[in-house]
């Protein structure tokens, strides 16, 4: 019996040791997780002109690619899976519409506002941010589209299409607005 109870004591210590290991254990291999669905929404970005603010609202889509897709941020860092598959890098081709609303800033409901001259021959800029090192995107056509509007509505549709290569899924899109002069008058990310 005496035997048994230091044994009993060194076995209740080893636990009490290690239960803090298996549980950073588990806990990087679980770690924190976030879910994708259909569409990556990236921060939004604002002009203002006087009392006139343009909203410019992006959106990042590919072809389902994103649904399901799951970010686990770890101490290691973020890794990102699919049906418990690693996935490492962003779709060949990317598609980002931005919807731009015109309107009275700060107003209480939606109030179309006149197009400011200072949007006049605006430009759009993607690239891609690792560290603190921008690239630019590969391959990137921009499109104005149509839309069917209530009379005095003051909205705009662009798509840019993208296709790139090898893009790891922990760089950042950067997707800025550009004056007609080329200065940068916002700037909206997407980061995993």
């Amino acid at each position: 019996m005496k035997i048994i109870r230091p044994i009993a004591c060194s076995i209740a210590a080893a636990c009490l040791l290690l239960a803090p290991i298996s549980h950073a254990q588990s806990e990087s291999l679980t770690g924190k997780m976030h879910e994708y669905k259909d569409d990556v929404s990236l921060s939004n970005g604002q002009i203002r002109a006087g009392d006139v603010c343009v909203n410019f609202i992006p959106v990042m889509q590919s072809l389902g690619f994103f649904n399901g897709l799951e970010r686990i941020d770890t101490p290691r860092g973020s890794e990102f899976r699919r049906n418990s598959q690693p996935v490492d890098f962003f779709p060949d081709y990317l598609t980002i519409e931005i919807n731009i609303r015109i309107e009275v800033c700060d107003a209480n409901i939606y109030t179309p506002a006149k197009t400011p001259d200072i949007i006049k021959g605006m430009q759009f800029r993607v690239q891609w941010k690792r560290g603190l090192y921008l690239r630019p995107a590969a391959n990137v056509t921009i499109e104005r589209k149509p839309l069917q509007m209530e009379e005095g509505d003051n909205r705009m549709l662009y798509v840019i299409k993208l296709r790139d290569h090898s893009v790891p899924l922990s760089d950042h899109l950067i997707l800025s607005v550009i004056s007609a002069n080329g200065k940068i008058m916002s700037r909206m990310s997407a980061r995993l």
